[in-house]
């Protein structure tokens, strides 16, 4: 999940031009990680509209997955202890047993050796719901593109390297909670490099 703080630093670590920070930040000036989630959450479609509509996509992308969260902690300690636990198997083994680490999904590598993950399959009531802390439980109805969940796919990007000790790059987000109102789960796809 992307912090107001972080992301706006971000925004200027990738050269976004100054008009289009400003743009994204007006009427949100005082926006912090505290403000409420439904405000978060319009802000952040409000920056992915106007990135999407303003700079190269890839470098949007790329400044969404430099926002990932929980890449530090507990959970990288995990990636760790799977690392080593696993070391002697091969990749195709290795992506059997992700399954096991609790918040890392299940992955299949597919016959073109891309490694398809299915990230996140929260449900509320019948419909899948974003794991972004940004938009669950937030009340925000409206659409968000796929653009966004870079986000996650960072946090995927970061473990799933440690976990496999190969070097990956985000192919795709092949579908969201966000962009499709619950219909899809967060499914995510990378390229072996």
């Amino acid at each position: 999940m992307p912090c107001p703080e972080k992301f706006r630093e971000t925004l200027v670590q990738h050269n976004i031009p100054q008009e289009i920070i400003s743009r994204i930040h007006q009427g949100f000036e005082d926006l912090v990680s505290s403000s409420p989630k439904k405000k978060k959450a319009l802000f952040f479609k409000r920056a992915t509209d106007i990135l999407c509509e303003n700079c190269d996509i890839d470098a949007v992308h790329s400044l969404y997955e430099r926002n990932a969260c929980c890449k530090g902690g507990a959970r990288e300690k995990a990636s760790k202890q799977f690392a080593a636990k696993y070391a002697g198997l091969s990749l195709y083994e290795r992506i059997k047993h992700i399954e096991e680490v609790p918040n890392m999904g299940s992955a299949v590598l597919e016959a073109d050796g891309v490694i398809r993950v299915n990230a996140v399959y929260y449900k509320v009531g019948e419909q899948f719901a974003c794991a972004c802390s940004n938009y669950n439980k937030s009340g925000f109805q409206e659409n968000v593109r796929k653009d966004y969940c870079y986000c996650c796919a960072g946090h995927f990007l970061h473990h799933y390297q440690i976990m496999l000790g190969v070097k990956l790059k985000t192919l795709e987000i092949v579908s969201s909670p966000l962009d499709s109102h619950g219909k899809e789960p967060c499914v995510i796809r990378f390229a072996i490099q």
